[in-house]
């Protein structure tokens, strides 16, 4: 038992498999801490996506499972409400992610960089057992291997998305276990973690899938076959994907019905049939350190590998010893992965049908994975290459170095000295492997040539990053704990959103735990995207971001509490006031402040309805325009009072109108506006505030912040969000007689002044009409994230129970007992037509389709079990039947 703890004891390639996981465990995590990355100095591994989106998403999963399991399945957190097993099921069932439980959301930058390295030391690892069971490699070089799969340019390039970067971990197993089933043992060895990989992240899943079709096509050729040989392979790979399937479906038919809720609505737009870059270009992605920012919008593909590999590979398709058919098949699936990654139609196709927002070429793993493994099947100490084979090797990388040299200025990824060090390793590693003496010395050197290489291409990719200082993370963390903690008591007897005027990301609702208004998701509802563009906040195709509300929809949303900054410290990184979206000022005097503290102050919205509340019928049949979001709120509220009351918002002309180096329009909305001669250019906009209620302005979506800067009595406002729609930018309050001058400074030659519109707010017709709606309201008994109940009594004149809970699916209400279908309100929210009188009402999400795939995946295992136990049987009948003769 001693031996198991006593390394020196281990065999050799026991050991080998512990440097595998070791060796590139120690290199990024002396690389972190000399970059003083948390917790070994002030700054992180958060950069982009992992610092905008996914920290968030961890955090979530610590409160999902320590707190309310019920958010599994939806939140209130994710924008104004949304199904979350997807979001999960994308984002967090990797089973790595548990080791986050014992960091809390401040320190949260610790434990993702214990996940990161973690996750480099087992994909190395991975690797390196498969190459060794399948007794391809053993010793010194599985390290070797699996530190060069490691720090391939998919992976390194990738670091931040840590959710995919199990897909990496798992494909080695993968192809193991494939191959271990067409060699005649047990169809486990490949279901299970094919079923793994479907149960984590089904994205990453369907692009293993397809690789696996054109590996099992490349298998069959591997030796001279018998026809039915080939079928019956083809049989065992097909039974166990099937299985595979059939096991994972509790995760990946809940999260399908979904995404055609989501990501669905936007399959194939922008398909192009062509090229989608110059296809040469790629070659210069086989060069150390290629990624940097500029590649993480639209770059080419990270397929860097080492330079061994493409030697290897080219030994492969020109060696004698290879069958000409597996030869051919190994050529035409390089071509097709290849082209892959360059056309349009493929790349789409690659994709699951739609193209990624971002990280371009998602599945370049596989490819990186295909040159490896194929290199590690061939490989051994004393292969090497012909003249032949060495000089035509040579004449191919000169061509390709002379075309990546002249093309340099045209490549934001490649210079000169990545390029010099490449051909280094390269002309190095050619050497050698041209020499026919192979001692003990020239392995040493090959292998170290290897590692350096490999370790300078992922520690040249990571130098290109900038990333999120502790100090700034904590400051914010650390001041929305402080706010938010306080009202959790509350929301566990109470529902109510909380809105802000400024944000670190738009996952700060799953942060505090609270439900908010934004949301950064690749599974947001369409609906989402739709609602806040009608009433005029900043959305996309993932995302929402509610920080301008106006009185109205702040009201409408039941958002009871606002956060806004103190004004202290705006010029140090973390705090409200350096983060502020938009100040909403338009709520002084209105909103009373309920608590303070150095940086933030919490005020209460008293006129925020309940999540449920009686209103008129004319809710039902309410209609409104595209980018005319306060007409629409008008309409929204409006409709809830009855047609009979009368308008909020008002359009509010400008007094006077001034241009500087432009022309003064007479009408301010849709004039484009162009300057008279080069220099600084503005337009001011001056109103007289009389005292009945805050303004608001307009902005069209084709105005951004690259065109103009907004100022409000000379000072600018917070930079105008990404937005597709016309947004509302709330004005501060100002007193009775008050010139208010909004100047619209030029940042480009012209300017088009596109839904360039001023609004105001009667405040005392607001409060009188928010107060009547308020006095019907739902009586909360139960509150979760996916059960509402509670009782309320609807007046003669307003029969409608209005809701601000999505009218999507999953929701199931019951009224008195008996089931209704809600109505959708307002284009996103439940309504329910009711008689008046008083009635209990209960609002109860289920997961759709989730009972049906539980039912599938436990049906699959027990056919599995049962084979199981018929084989056990049979085989312990002809045991028993052996001994007996």
């Amino acid at each position: 038992m001693s031996n198991i703890f006593n390394p020196l004891k281990w065999q050799k390639n026991t050991r080998a498999l512990w440097g595998a996981f070791l060796l590139p465990t120690l290199i990024m995590t002396v690389y972190f801490a000399s970059r003083h990355m948390a917790p070994f100095g002030s700054s992180t591994l958060l950069t982009v996506d992992l610092g905008q989106q996914y920290i968030d998403f961890f955090s979530a999963f610590k409160t999902m499972l320590t707190q309310d399991q019920n958010q599994l399945f939806y939140s209130f957190s994710k924008g104004l409400g949304g199904e979350t097993f997807g979001d999960w099921a994308y984002y967090l069932f990797s089973p790595l992610n548990f080791i986050l439980l014992f960091f809390d959301n401040v320190h949260l930058p610790a434990g993702i960089l214990l996940l990161t390295v973690l996750k480099y030391g087992l994909a190395s690892w991975s690797f390196a057992f498969a190459i060794h069971k399948l007794n391809w490699q053993k010793g010194y070089t599985l390290p070797v291997f699996g530190t060069s799969y490691a720090f391939m340019g998919w992976l390194v390039a990738n670091q931040l998305n840590l959710l995919w970067l199990d897909a990496a971990i798992l494909l080695p197993l993968i192809i193991l276990g494939l191959e271990k089933v067409l060699d005649g043992r047990s169809i486990w060895l490949f279901i299970l973690p094919l079923t793994a990989i479907m149960i984590i992240n089904y994205y990453m899943a369907y692009m293993i899938g397809v690789f696996l079709v054109l590996y099992i096509l490349w298998r069959l050729f591997w030796e001279p076959y018998q026809w039915h040989v080939r079928f019956n392979m083809l049989g065992k790979f097909a039974f166990g994907v099937i299985i595979s399937i059939g096991l994972s479906c509790v995760t990946w038919l809940p999260t399908a019905y979904t995404l055609m809720n989501s990501k669905s609505q936007y399959m194939l737009e922008n398909l192009k049939w062509r090229f989608d870059y110059f296809p040469p270009d790629m070659l210069g992605k086989f060069f150390v350190g290629t990624f940097n920012f500029d590649q993480m919008p639209t770059g080419l593909p990270n397929i860097f590998v080492g330079s061994l590999p493409l030697i290897l590979f080219w030994f492969f398709i020109t060696s004698r010893t290879v069958r000409w058919q597996v030869m051919l098949m190994t050529v035409l699936i390089t071509a097709f992965l290849l082209v892959s990654m360059m056309y349009g139609p493929l790349n789409l196709f690659w994709h699951g049908f739609q193209f990624p927002v971002w990280y371009p070429y998602r599945f370049s793993f596989v490819f990186c994975f295909w040159l490896l493994w194929l290199a590690a099947s061939i490989w051994q100490p004393k292969l090497h290459l012909s003249l032949l084979q060495a000089a035509s090797l040579l004449i191919v990388f000169a061509g390709i170095v002379g075309y990546l040299y002249f093309r340099l200025p045209k490549l934001n990824f490649l210079n000169k000295e990545q390029l010099l060090i490449g051909v280094s390793f390269f002309l190095l590693l050619l050497l050698l492997m041209t020499l026919r003496r192979h001692d003990d010395y020239w392995l040493s050197f090959v292998g170290l040539l290897v590692l350096a290489e490999v370790t300078c291409g992922a520690l040249l990719t990571l130098n290109n990053f900038s990333y999120l200082s502790n100090t700034e993370y904590q400051t914010y963390i650390k001041n929305l704990n402080d706010m938010t903690k306080p009202l959790e008591r509350e929301k566990q007897q109470n529902f109510f959103r909380v809105t802000q005027s400024f944000q670190r990301t738009k996952g700060d609702p799953f942060q505090g735990n609270y439900n908010g208004g934004s949301t950064f998701s690749s599974a947001l509802e369409y609906q989402q995207s739709r609602f806040m563009a009608l009433i005029g906040q900043p959305e996309g195709d993932n995302y929402v971001s509610y920080t301008g509300g106006t009185l109205v929809s702040d009201s409408l949303l039941g958002m009871k509490y606002l956060l806004q900054s103190n004004n202290q410290q705006p010029d140090r990184p973390g705090t409200p006031a350096n983060t502020t979206e938009f100040k909403r000022g338009d709520t002084n005097g209105i909103y009373p402040i309920k608590r303070t503290n150095d940086l933030t102050m919490l005020s209460q919205n008293p006129y925020a309805l309940p999540v449920a509340f009686a209103a008129s019928t004319n809710a039902l049949n309410a209609n409104f325009k595209d980018d005319d979001p306060v007409q629409n709120q008008n309409v929204m509220w409006q409709s809830m009072n009855g047609y009979q009351s009368k308008p909020v918002f008002n359009v509010s002309n400008f007094s006077n109108v001034h241009g500087y180096n432009t022309q003064a329009p007479e009408t301010i909305t849709g004039a484009y506006l162009t300057k008279d001669k080069p220099g600084n250019a503005r337009i001011d906009l001056t109103y007289v505030a009389n005292g009945n209620g805050p303004y608001y302005l307009t902005l069209g979506g084709d105005i951004s912040q690259d065109d103009v800067e907004v100022q409000l009595n000379h000072e600018p406002v917070k930079n105008i969000p990404s937005h597709r729609h016309t947004i509302i930018l709330p004005m501060s309050q100002a007193n009775k007689g008050d010139k208010q001058t909004i100047s619209l400074v030029f940042k480009k030659d012209g300017l088009w002044l596109q839904n360039v519109s001023l609004y105001q707010a009667n405040s005392l017709r607001f409060a009188d009409q928010a107060t009547d709606l308020k006095q019907n309201g739902l009586q909360i008994s139960q509150t979760s994230a996916t059960n509402l109940s509670g009782d309320i009594t609807l007046p003669k004149d307003k029969t409608v129970l209005m809701t601000s809970i999505p009218n999507t699916p999953g929701w199931q209400v019951t009224v008195d007992g008996k089931s209704v279908t809600p109505q959708t309100v307002n284009k996103f929210f439940m309504g329910i037509p009711l008689n008046a009188g008083k009635h209990h009402v209960e609002f109860k999400f289920v997961t759709p389709l989730l009972k049906t795939a539980v039912t599938i995946s436990l049906g699959t295992l027990l056919f599995m079990l049962g084979i199981a136990w018929s084989e056990n049987s049979k085989r312990q009948h002809r045991l028993s039947a052996a001994k007996s003769k």
